[in-house]
Formats: structure tokens, C-alpha cells, sequence
């Protein structure tokens, strides 16, 4: 469906603040810039600030890429006063990508522009208008808010080797960013627009249509032949509640990385019940890259970037050395000195509490440190025990540590297989 409408926040402020040229176009009518929503108005003027150090796209550019790629492309051609190359442009994009709802919604107002029909912009209305008009805010949001360079999220500390990949979802821009791991460190190799929680984020309760805030890892992945439609091509769950979670009293479950029914192309930003929804093309570039599971999956409210060396820079001082001399306890078998890293309230899932008594293993290995803070300062450890003369996989194992006072101590302990 053709939806008459705003240029999508951007070629509605551009068209009517900037001097274009006008041959084959339309004039604006003089009442266009008092009839434009202040919101809109002011995105098309940020959008004109921004990218004049921007090259402008070529022609071929507006029709190559992903589809976001080739709507930017279009806004950016608008910029530029070349109405013509970007109606080209969005009618190829929408030709192939008949439902990408904002696409089509920024080629019908350049048609309505051709035509000399920008005095109704849709008339203002339209139940689907509000919410593209969000989707469009926070793809601008998105693309103003790229990371410098090389930088990394600060909370991934250090993630060895055997782990090639790592998710950080920035909620306040609806981006989700995939870094590859290899021999330098963390990489960018991806970045896909989302939608979360129709409540917004930081999950507490089952139901409260919220998104969890935290440190997460992908358990599988399953096919579209397992889902209802709404889920799209495929879902990625998450190991939404973890033992910290657990222990503090959240509830919930179902929490995915999950792709869009297949009669649209991508949904409003806060429009999911919890979960975190990409496009379908977007979830399956994801789940062919991913291994089957225990992806590290950040979700915070905004991402803070680091320079990616040294790689644990953000590491407290005082929990390393916690970190270190339980790992001497744990291979020395020394009971009573392994329960005083132990918070007096932690939980300990059952076989955590046996492993307090269990034999020591022959190493800790494959530690990755990722960070994360709420109300308090945490540090969240995967490793692997490996015992001599058992299978070389040996057990995986997490933990939750948290500062309390100059101490650092395990929150929550568990066996992950």
C-alpha cells in the first residue's frame, strides 16, 4: 500500500528549507513551512546541517546496498536538491522492497511533489503515520550516531578467541551493532535498525511489554518453520532471565532477537513485547554468521565507545585480583577459601554448590570479562573448567560478580552445559 505522507522527517524540512531546484517540481505552497510539524520541520533542517560533508550519492549509489543504504541515499539526493535521481531512486528501491513501508511512503511524497501535491502531505493522517514517522526519526538517529572508527563498546573487556562474534544493542538509537572477534580484537561488521519493547526497556516482569537491559548470550537458533509468522524468518533466544536476574527477583521469558512478519519489512521502534526485532534480511545475515550459540548480546539504554586497546583497560583493578585468587582456589580445591568469595545472599544453583566440594579442575580456561552496570558495579565471567583425564570440552561455567563496598564478590553462579 502507497502511503501519501511526510518525506519521512527529512525531504519534507529539506524541500521546504532549502533552495531547490525547482525545473519539472512543484512549488512549495507558501503555507507548507507553517503547516509542517515542528518535529519534522527541525529534522530536515539537522539533516541539511549534517551532511554537507557528506559526498552526495550518484546515481548508481541510490540503487545499491541494503535497503536502509538506498534510503539514505534517497534522503541525501533530496539534500541536494536532486528530486529527480531520488525519485529514480526510490522507485527502483520500493519496485524491489514493495514492503518497506517508509520507503514507500518517501516515494509517494516525492511523486505527490512532481505532481504539485505537497500541500497535503497525506493530510496529516493515517494510523500507520505516527509510527513511520518514529522508524524514520530513529534510522536518522542511527545513522548521526555511528561509532568513531575502530571503537568498540567499553563493556566487552575481553572476549577470547573461541568467541568470533558480539552483539550491542543501543535501544535509545534502535540499532543493533555486530562486531566480528579476530586477531586485532573486536570489529564492526554490522549494523541493523530494531524495535523493542512497545513499553520501552528494562525488563522487571512477565508481560510488562519491556526489553531487559543487560548482558546476554544466544542459547540457539531456530527456524521460521517453528514460529508463528510474526516472528518472521527465524529467532535467536536469549538466556532472558540469567542467574543475576534470577536473583534479583525478574521474571519473564521469550526473549528473542527475531524477524518481522513477511508483509512488512520492518516494524515502529517501540512495537515488540520484549523482544529485540530486526528485518528479515538483517536476522538472517545474523544467524548465518553466529554460531549456534553463547553470542554475548549487550542491551543497554546507549552505547558508550572505547578505543579498542589496551582490550580489559575497563577492568577495576581490585576485581582482577578477586578474579585471579579465586581461580587459585578453584584449582587447589581449597573449599573454605572459595565460599568467602561468595556474597552472603548469592545464589548458587545445585551443582554450583557441589562444585564447592568437587574435585579441582587441571585449568581455567577460555575466560571472557564482560561488564555491566545497574545499581551496582558487575563483572560478568564465562569460563571453562577442564579436568585432566575428561573429555577436553570439560564445563562451561558463569559468574556474576559485583562490587560491594572495596570487596568484590559472586552474586550468581551457574552451570551453562
Amino acid at each position: 500500500m502507497v502511503l501519501l505522507g511526510i518525506v519521512a522527517a527529512l525531504a519534507v524540512g529539506l524541500l521546504s528549507a532549502t533552495d531547490l531546484p525547482r525545473r519539472g517540481w512543484a512549488a512549495s505552497p507558501p503555507a507548507l513551512d507553517d503547516a509542517l510539524p515542528s518535529a519534522l520541520h527541525e529534522l530536515g533542517l539537522r539533516l541539511a546541517d549534517d551532511t554537507p560533508h557528506v559526498p552526495a550519492p550518484d546515481a548508481g549509489e541510490a540503487l545499491q546496498g541494503s535497503p536502509e543504504a538506498r534510503l539514505l541515499a534517497v534522503y541525501r539526493l533530496v539534500g541536494r536538491g536532486r528530486l529527480d535521481d531520488a525519485l529514480a531512486a526510490s522507485s527502483a528501491l520500493v519496485a524491489q522492497w514493495p514492503h518497506f513501508r517508509l520507503a514507500q511512503l518517501v516515494h509517494a511524497d516525492l511523486l505527490a511533489a512532481k505532481a504539485g501535491g505537497l500541500a497535503a502531505w497525506g493530510g496529516g493522517e493515517g494510523r500507520e503515520l505516527p509510527g513511520l514517522l518514529a522508524e524514520a526519526q530513529q534510522r536518522l538517529a542511527g545513522w548521526r550516531a555511528r561509532p568513531p572508527a575502530g571503537a568498540v563498546p567499553e563493556e566487552f573487556a575481553h572476549l577470547p578467541a573461541h568467541v568470533p562474534y558480539a552483539i550491542a544493542v543501543d535501544t535509545t538509537n534502535s540499532r543493533l551493532y555486530l562486531f566480528r572477534n579476530g586477531p586485532t580484537g573486536l570489529r564492526l561488521a554490522h549494523d541493523f535498525y530494531v524495535s523493542v519493547g512497545k513499553q520501552g526497556v528494562d525488563k522487571l516482569v512477565e508481560g510488562d511489554q519491556r526489553t531487559p537491559l543487560g548482558i546476554y548470550f544466544t542459547t540457539q537458533h531456530i527456524d521460521a518453520s517453528a514460529l508463528q509468522d510474526r516472528f518472521g524468518v527465524g529467532a535467536l533466544p536469549l538466556n532472558y532471565p540469567n542467574a543475576y536476574d534470577r536473583a534479583r527477583g525478574r521474571t519473564g521469558s521469550g526473549i528473542l532477537l527475531h524477524g518481522v512478519p513477511r508483509d512488512t519489512y520492518a516494524r515502529p521502534p517501540l512495537d515488540s513485547d520484549g523482544c529485540v526485532a530486526l528485518a528479515n534480511p538483517d536476522l538472517l545475515t545474523l544467524a548465518s554468521l553466529l554460531p549456534e550459540r553463547d553470542t554475548p548480546v549487550l542491551i543497554t539504554r546507549q552505547i558508550a565507545w572505547r578505543s579498542p586497546q589496551p582490550a580489559s583497560a575497563g577492568l577495576p583493578p581490585a576485581f582482577s585480583e578477586a578474579w585471579r585468587a579465586w581461580s587459585d582456589a578453584r584449582q587447589s580445591a581449597d573449599g573454605l577459601r572459595l565460599g568467602s568469595f561468595y556474597a552472603p545472599q548469592s545464589t548458587l544453583d545445585r551443582a554450583a554448590r557441589t562444585r564447592l566440594q568437587a574435585p579441582a579442575p587441571a585449568k581455567v580456561a577460555d575466560t571472557s570479562l564482560i561488564t555491566w552496570r545497574d545499581d551496582k558495579e558487575l563483572v560478568i565471567v564465562t569460563f571453562r573448567e577442564q579436568f585432566a583425564g575428561a573429555a577436553a570440552s570439560g564445563r562451561l561455567m558463569r559468574q556474576y560478580w559485583g562490587r560491594e563496598g572495596e570487596h568484590w564478590r559472586i552474586l550468581a553462579e551457574g552451570q551453562v552445559r
